[in-house]
């Protein structure tokens, strides 16, 4: 297969950026007050509209802590069949007790799948949160209690959890150990 189109690169690079930006809880408003770059365009690169300068790629990716290059990582990797356990993109929040890591070639695909660790105590995010389409979740190691709508349910390890994303949800690792999981996204939504 051949390079990535332009409209795909800026599919694949507004995806990145929302990732990145969502894994640190930061609103378009504050990404925006921190770059000096409009909350409106952030929202169009965002979702793969219009084309970014630049200048604009460096104010963002300084604004989030990242390299530049961290932005493009995934295109033209069309064919790739195996993401290896030290390749995989790592995306860490600001008090690294949640990690999400991709285990699939990057976020421009049908399906995504992250390997989730939740220290002891650590929320999955600060509110419950709604977002279009399913996901699926098996705990590796440790349990989960989700909050799914106005239901509370124990996830025990070798436990898995199915539920429509557009009810507001999020996790919560009750117990003395660290939580691992794996997470199925359909679309993408990190």
């Amino acid at each position: 297969m051949g390079s990535p189109t332009l409209e795909q690169s800026l599919q694949s690079l507004g995806q990145t950026l929302q990732a990145i930006r969502e894994s640190r809880e930061m609103t378009l408003e504050q990404l925006a007050a921190v770059t000096g770059v409009s909350a409106g365009l952030l929202s169009q690169l965002e979702r793969g509209l219009g084309n970014p300068t630049f200048e604009s790629l460096l104010k963002i990716a300084s604004g989030l802590n990242v390299p530049l290059p961290s932005f493009f990582e995934g295109l033209g990797s069309e064919n790739s069949l195996v993401v290896r356990k030290d390749d995989r993109k790592k995306l860490t929040t600001s008090d690294k007790d949640r990690t999400y890591e991709l285990l699939t070639p990057d976020v421009n695909r049908a399906l995504e799948m992250l390997w989730i660790v939740l220290q002891p105590g650590v929320w999955s995010e600060a509110e419950p949160y709604a977002h279009r389409g399913e996901e699926c979740g098996i705990v590796l190691r440790g349990c989960l209690e989700a909050h799914v709508g106005d239901q509370i349910v124990i996830v025990n390890e070798g436990d898995s959890i199915y539920l429509r994303s557009d009810v507001p949800h999020r996790y919560f690792n009750p117990g003395p150990g660290e939580m691992i999981g794996i997470w199925a996204y359909t679309p993408p939504s990190y």
